[in-house]
């Protein structure tokens, strides 16, 4: 019998190259994170950690945390990569599923909120945060710098994945305070003293390394294999040997009310 894949489960086939190509997250962000949070000692939640790559960064900074992924392709990664760090504890498990044992001063969540449950989210988030806990929500996005390029982009997706609208422009800062989860976030009595803020910086990929990037992504890995190969070959006939890419960090801020 065959399995029906879940979209956002799908990470932990591609999970060594997640690790590889994926970016991190801007050493500013962590800042802003930290200093909003007033963690002192309070331990933080880690939401959909991956491999990683964000729980690093705030275990470098001693930060004592509990880092949930649900996958276990990813979550082996991500055990190779806080190896001899005492103060991260895994638990392989969904948000949905996991019962924390003790409040937390901070929920931080890099590139994995929106798989997480609607229906329970919030709830979930303000039951595992003391009162006055901070909640950091976070995403990288790319697109290509080059208007010539970032034109065959959406010409090949077009031709080839109709349904697939890539990121083709960066983050306008205005719109950012106006768009989801902000929007929702001001809706809910369990959260106040929100803000939004945009890191901006560019990355540089060969060719290769920029249709990697793409094959980790859930709607890509989704594809049937001759259409993915159908379209990753019309974008590398394009990209030539690098391509140069915008890339915004968005992050959203709450604080968990009394």
């Amino acid at each position: 019998m065959t399995t029906e894949r879940v979209r956002a489960r799908v990470f932990g086939e591609v999970a060594d190259e997640y690790d590889r190509i994926r970016p991190g997250y801007p050493a500013e962000l962590v800042d802003d994170i930290l200093t909003y949070a007033r963690l002192a000692e309070a331990p933080a939640l880690e939401v959909g950690a991956g491999t990683g790559k964000a729980t690093a960064l705030f275990a470098a900074r001693g930060v004592t945390l509990t880092a949930v992924e649900p996958d276990p392709a990813m979550a082996a990664v991500l055990e190779q990569r806080v190896a001899g760090l005492p103060k991260v504890t895994i638990a392989v498990s969904s948000f949905e599923d996991y019962l924390p044992d003790q409040p937390f001063g901070l929920l931080f969540s890099a590139q994995a909120w929106h798989w997480t449950d609607p229906a329970v989210r919030w709830e979930k988030a303000a039951a595992a945060l003391a009162p006055g806990g901070a909640l950091a929500l976070f995403w990288n996005f790319h697109c290509p710098k080059d208007p010539d390029v970032v034109a065959g982009v959406l010409a090949a997706h077009q031709r080839h994945a109709p349904h697939i609208t890539p990121n083709n422009r960066p983050i306008d800062d205005g719109a950012l305070a106006a768009s989801w989860p902000q929007v929702e976030l001001e809706t809910l009595a369990g959260f106040g003293e929100l803000s939004a803020r945009l890191y901006r910086s560019e990355r540089i990929l060969s060719g290769a390394d920029y249709l990697a990037y793409l094959s980790t992504q859930s709607v890509y890995l989704m594809l049937d294999d001759t259409t993915r190969a159908e379209l990753f070959a019309a974008l590398k006939d394009l990209l030539g040997e690098q391509v140069t890419l915008s890339v915004d960090t968005a992050l959203h801020l709450a604080r968990r009310t009394a």
